[in-house]
């Protein structure tokens, strides 16, 4: 598999903008982010990786499915970084599928994994024909090893994307081939871990053709690759899954020797938030965020005064104090969440008033004028 990258389209600048007067209360504009990254894996070892984006993808083999990329680990430790709340963001995972058959450097003679784990076989009683009977023990033998032997830490955290392409071994017989990838997307879903597909439509036509809707892999995440442009790989987002009840996450075009990638739909998406209260000196004000999206995503506060944000000031609410008199407010709400750009959306500016110092005010003004 090629490397990819995800393509952010990210329109802030206006939505970030802080306005004043009646118009700026009633406004309501909105804004949103869409995932970006990369994927490597070995024909990237011993080259500078990319910066690591939103979204990141490891290859765990090396061309085939029993084989282990030779990089893995430093490839791991640059996907693996720690997400805008501290913790552990994990990269996706990639694997090789194939059908060998008795090609290959195993196949199965029985309904046991390479390793002697019994397999509750639906495609039937594996005597070791290349049919899909064997085919499911196979692809569900080969899971299990990339999961736990392969030295992918934290298996079971991570999406696991089966790489379903021409360029490895596939049998003719199509119901055999999707039987290999369903043993593999059992295996994954076994462990707990999320498993989706990574082809072109052409291609898994050739492989697989159409999976029926109570395959195994119903309902799973689609990877499309195939575009030439990003354009072209936007278009796909609207392309008709591969995968029975599935959808469309991410698609892929090449670019300068890169796959690109980019994620179809909003990262995170929210209006701008407004100042609630009575802006002046020991007033409450709160922050009313607005309205933000999808399900998962964590908001943080902060307070700013003429700009400068306030130490300390990270809470929904705010109560001015007395260096505010005289200066504008504003409260900016940030939204992230896992694999998406984070989003900051900034109030109208609100001005601060000292109701104490007003009658002290009105009192010097009197003494100067009447001398008393």
């Amino acid at each position: 598999m090629l490397s990819r990258i995800v393509v952010a389209s990210v329109a802030l600048a206006a939505a970030l903008t802080a306005l004043t007067g009646p118009a700026a209360q009633a406004a309501q504009p909105t804004a949103s982010t869409v995932a970006t990254g990369y994927d490597v894996s070995y024909p990237q070892c011993g080259h500078e990786l990319p910066e690591r984006r939103d979204i990141a993808v490891v290859g765990v083999n090396a061309g085939t499915g029993t084989t282990t990329n030779p990089c893995l680990q430093d490839q791991l430790a640059w996907g693996d970084v720690p997400g805008p709340d501290g913790s552990p963001r994990l990269a996706d995972v990639y694997v090789n599928t194939a059908n060998p058959g008795h090609l290959g450097d195993w196949w199965p003679g029985a309904d046991l994994t390479r390793g002697g784990q019994p397999v509750a076989n639906p495609s039937g009683v594996c005597a070791g024909a290349e049919d899909a009977a064997c085919g499911y023990v196979y692809g569900y033998s080969i899971a299990v090893d990339d999961l736990w032997d392969r030295g992918v830490a934290s298996p079971t955290d991570r999406t696991w994307w089966l790489d379903v392409e021409t360029m490895n071994s596939w049998s003719w017989n199509r119901t055999a081939n999707l039987a290999v990838l369903e043993g593999m997307a059992a295996a994954v879903r076994a462990s707990g871990a999320e498993v989706g597909v990574y082809s072109t439509s052409r291609q898994w036509r050739l492989i697989v053709g159409d999976a029926e809707p109570s395959s195994a892999l119903a309902g799973a995440p689609v990877w499309l690759a195939g575009a030439t442009s990003r354009a072209g790989a936007l278009a796909n987002c609207g392309s008709a899954p591969i995968t029975p009840g599935g959808r469309v996450r991410m698609v892929q075009w090449v670019e300068q020797g890169l796959d690109h990638d980019v994620a179809c739909g909003v990262g995170v998406s929210g209006t701008r938030p407004a100042v609630v209260g009575t802006p002046e000196v020991g007033a409450r004000l709160v922050a009313d965020p607005g309205a933000w999206g999808p399900d998962g995503v964590r908001l943080r506060y902060q307070w700013s005064r003429d700009g400068v944000p306030i130490d300390g000031a990270t809470a929904a609410a705010y109560e001015p104090a007395v260096e505010d008199a005289g200066a504008t407010l504003v409260v900016t709400v940030v939204g992230s969440r896992l694999d998406a750009p984070s989003l900051a959306m900034t109030s109208a500016a609100v001005s601060v008033t000292d109701p104490a110092a007003a009658p002290a005010a009105e009192t010097a003004h009197r003494a100067q004028r009447f001398g008393f």
